[in-house]
């Protein structure tokens, strides 16, 4: 039986065990995707609808929507005004899982979604390749309204711009308080097609309120809600709308934004005590040189 020479056997099993280690990464790519939601596949437009799922791709995904009227690529599922491609993104767990609330009467544009099917996807930011896709068919109610805009601060302008899927001339609209205490009421009517707009200036305090609507020929009532926030100060930079949004709406892009030019003007930069010192060095020992060429002249 042959001896096996192990000083140079060893290298070679290093190098094995080496590229076992380096392969096994590339396991983690192959990660799962999928996304599900919490009811019977049917919602009102303006319902809260509540989605559970799977992302072992990366650490970040990002819901779009597609349906009718829609770019074929998508918009986020909270503006559909949005750029195409784009969605909105969520925090996936350290376990893979994430939950996502969907409040869809805070979506902007609303107003332009219709009874159809829609399409929600999900995708992971490092790798958009990977998708899943869940349809809910959404239905307008026989009452159907959004504050715009919604929040707002006292003083502001705010239309409520609705639709009754009949027309009716008998649409009256009460904001209340949370506990249902009614603070405004005003009436109005819808037009042949169904559409109505109703305007007035805020003028209650910061806080959450409720505008509902309803129609004693139809016998129905639509309820949503509306924030009142506190005036927002310049200085601290933040918009109404930035603090009193329930979710965020910012859509993912890509690129880098280029750097603001340089001005002309060279900044000045303070000199350090060792600098300081040797300059003035300098400029005595120039100063006797300049002496003594003198006198000799």
């Amino acid at each position: 039986m042959r001896k096996i020479d192990s000083p140079r056997t060893l290298p070679l099993v290093i190098l094995l065990l080496s590229l076992a280690f380096c392969s096994a990464p590339a396991l983690a790519a192959n990660g799962t995707i999928s996304l599900a939601y919490r009811g019977s596949g049917g919602s009102y437009i303006g319902d809260t609808i509540i989605f559970d799922g799977i992302d072992t791709v990366g650490n970040v995904t990002v819901l779009r929507l597609t349906g009718p009227d829609l770019p074929a690529g998508g918009v986020p599922v909270y503006d559909l005004t949005g750029k195409e491609g784009s969605g909105n993104p969520i925090e996936v767990n350290p376990d893979g899982t994430f939950r996502f609330v969907w409040y869809t009467h805070s979506i902007h544009g609303l107003e332009n979604m219709q009874t159809a099917r829609y399409f929600i996807t999900a995708y992971d930011l490092a790798d958009p390749s990977r998708t899943a896709s869940a349809s809910i068919m959404f239905k307008k109610p026989d009452f159907f309204v959004t504050p715009t805009p919604n929040p707002l601060e006292t003083g502001d302008y705010l239309q409520l711009i609705g639709t009754a899927e009949r027309g009716t001339p008998d649409i009256h609209i009460a904001i209340t308080e949370p506990n249902g205490t009614v603070l405004h009421t005003y009436d109005t009517g819808a037009s042949a097609t169904g559409y109505f707009n109703y305007g007035f200036h805020i003028d209650m305090p910061p806080g959450e309120y409720r505008v509902a609507i309803t129609s004693a020929t139809m016998g129905t009532s639509y309820t949503t809600p509306l924030t009142v926030i506190p005036p927002q100060s310049p200085a601290n930079g933040t918009t109404a709308a930035m603090q009193g949004a329930t979710t965020p709406v910012t859509p993912v892009t890509t690129g880098t934004e280029a750097a603001p030019p340089v001005s002309g003007r060279r900044s000045i930069l303070p000199l350090s005590p060792l600098s300081a010192v040797a300059g003035l060095a300098c400029a005595a020992g120039i100063a006797v040189a300049s002496c003594r060429g003198r006198k000799r002249s």
